[in-house]
């Protein structure tokens, strides 16, 4: 699964990777991203442009009335089903979105009921991009329009699967295109080529475990601690 992202960037690094003209206003540096905060995300915008949104992570079904009554909130979605699934397929057909991110985590166990944090991503802090569907819910009564997000999954690349069988799906640029603008048989073939396989596992401090935990020191590689903590709202 992907339960936590580091959104934090070189400056120009966005605008340069995703040519839109407001992400530098959008871009502020957050470390450790988690499910029920605001996510930065890159979709395809009228006329076809690319255009930067904040939207919450954790997916509200688009039927839903009011985001305090849904019943499941999911943050990821499976590469696998996301096609087909009820809950995820209109947003996969028509509001894919990509989530620049410096890395993602993943807890590895290491004893019982202990596991150590990685970072996946780029050593250089480079920006990855992840794939992801925008639900796009329509104002009701008193509610707001509102924008939610789901990451997508598959399984890891066997450089990553010790430390967990799931990795998000990272879109090369070569298939940013396809993936923001293409039609739904372009998004499928990107689903089968994730290019999580590129990027690197480091252990982090137990910082990250957290939640309301920030800075730039969670990203730094350090010495594999021998015992790991609990982290702070998941099993």
């Amino acid at each position: 699964m992907c339960g936590r992202i580091a959104q934090a960037f070189p400056e120009g690094a966005l605008d340069r990777l995703f040519g839109s003209t407001d992400v530098r206003s959008r871009a502020v540096n957050r470390w450790n991203v988690a499910p029920g905060q605001g996510v930065m995300a890159v979709r395809r915008g009228h006329g076809g442009q690319r255009v930067v949104c904040s939207a919450d992570w954790g997916f509200l079904a688009s039927w839903e009335k009011s985001p305090e009554y849904a019943k499941i909130r999911p943050i990821n979605a499976k590469a696998e089903t996301v096609a087909s699934s009820r809950l995820f397929g209109s947003a996969f057909k028509s509001t894919r979105c990509l989530i620049p991110v410096r890395c993602w985590y993943e807890w590895k166990p290491v004893a019982s009921g202990l596991k150590q944090p990685y970072a996946m991503g780029q050593t250089d802090g480079a920006p990855i991009a992840l794939g992801g569907i925008i639900s796009v819910r329509k104002p009701h009564r008193d509610f707001p329009a509102e924008l939610s997000i789901a990451i997508i999954t598959t399984a890891a690349p066997a450089s990553l699967s010790d430390i967990h069988h799931r990795a998000p799906l990272v879109v090369g640029e070569d298939d940013w295109s396809r993936w923001l603008e293409g039609g739904t048989t372009d998004a499928a073939d990107v689903l089968t080529r994730s290019s999580a396989g590129q990027v690197e596992a480091w252990p982090v401090s137990r910082m990250v475990n957290r939640v309301g935990t920030d800075g730039p020191a969670l990203v730094e590689p350090v010495e594999i601690e021998a015992f790991a903590s609990p982290i702070e709202g998941r099993a």
